[in-house]
């Protein structure tokens, strides 16, 4: 990350403290401060005539406005009006004190904060996590996927009254409160650890502007873009995203397929809905993997893992072949798909990506 990356990350964490800062902190020091003005003027004006404490007290009930009455002897006028000027200067500093620290205790926002920070703490923890940009619909569906199959991720919501849904809905989620579209929300996020960032806003301009900043902050993420309009498709591939959905085009598909292929389209809703789990999902076999250079028959992937690779591709190649011969060979970088439930594909991933994994080559 970049220096100018690594600031602007910093500047964000330190949002919070002056929040903090600007509603408790402030208004708590000004009062101090016109306390402190009001006890050493009496002292000075009763030129030690008056004991701190006295004046003190003069000065808690000048600013109060109890109006107990003068309990300093000899007060004079001098005195009567430096006790003007604390009351009408000070009156003001301590209703804007109390009125805004009893704000801050009953809005809650102290906790609000606290929490704010926690989970900032934890997303800054993360690592190829997702990001999902958005608290719609869309993306509640996106998050619905995400958490089934067990991925980290981190939504970021403008909408404070989506925020506290999510967060209801999914327990134990990660969620940020901002401006997707600000560089500022995606470095609290962790864009620059992320592994992939799905822009779901209702604007295609919003999604477009993330687009760009996610590609810029962090070139190696895989971005997912939704877009409404056919004619900006192009543009959002020039900008940097991997794969972009129209949701008009897949409803259109979707429905044409309902008619043609319905079982098709049954046993597909199953692998995305199926209560238990079960899920079509793809492994990439890396460089320190004990399965890279060995053929399927060796491997029986079936045999350690339950699962029969239903398709595969290599780096070369750019298509997919389905249904592989035993005699293929893995490489570094062949993408393997297959269909399970999240415990055997993460003991899948664990061959395809751990140089210590055990390997019973048969």
């Amino acid at each position: 990350m970049s220096k100018a990356q690594k600031s602007k990350s910093e500047a964000s964490k330190k949002a919070l403290d002056r929040a903090l800062l600007q509603q408790l902190v402030l208004p708590a020091l000004l009062l101090l401060v016109v306390f402190i003005f009001g006890t050493l003027g009496f002292f000075i004006i009763g030129g030690g005539r008056w004991t701190y404490f006295d004046c003190a007290y003069m000065t808690s009930i000048t600013l109060t406005t109890v109006g107990y009455g003068e309990i300093l002897e000899d007060f004079g006028s001098n005195g009567r009006l430096f006790a003007m000027i604390l009351m009408w200067s000070g009156m003001g500093v301590a209703l804007y004190a109390v009125s805004s620290i009893t704000g801050f205790v009953v809005e809650r926002k102290f906790s609000t904060i606290l929490r704010e920070r926690k989970m900032e703490k934890s997303i800054a923890a993360l690592k190829n996590h997702f990001i999902v940009c958005g608290g719609g619909h869309t993306a509640v569906n996106v998050l619905r996927e995400l958490m089934a199959s067990k991925r980290p991720c981190v939504s970021i919501e403008v909408k404070p009254e989506r925020i506290d849904w999510i967060a209801n809905q999914f327990h134990g989620h990660y969620y940020i409160q901002g401006d997707a579209t600000e560089e500022e929300v995606l470095f609290r996020a962790g864009i620059e650890r992320a592994s992939g960032l799905l822009a779901v806003l209702s604007e295609d301009s919003h999604n477009l502007l993330i687009t760009v900043q996610a590609r810029y902050i962090n070139p190696e993420i895989k971005i997912v873009a939704r877009c409404h309009e056919n004619n900006l498709v192009d543009k959002f591939y020039r900008a940097g995203a991997n794969y972009v959905v129209n949701p008009s085009f897949i409803g259109g598909m979707r429905m044409a397929s309902e008619i043609i292929r319905p079982h098709v389209v049954s046993f597909l809703d199953r692998m995305l809905r199926g209560g238990d789990g079960t899920r079509v999902e793809e492994v990439t076999i890396l460089e320190g993997s004990p399965w890279a250079g060995r053929s399927l028959r060796e491997i029986d992937i079936q045999g350690m893992t339950g699962l029969i690779p239903v398709s595969l591709r290599h780096p070369e190649d750019a298509e997919f072949t389905y249904n592989p011969s035993q005699d293929e060979i893995l490489t570094p970088q062949s993408v393997m798909v297959v269909i399970g439930n999240p415990e055997q594909v993460s003991n899948l991933r664990r061959f395809c990506e751990s140089p210590d994994a055990y390997c019973d080559v048969r």
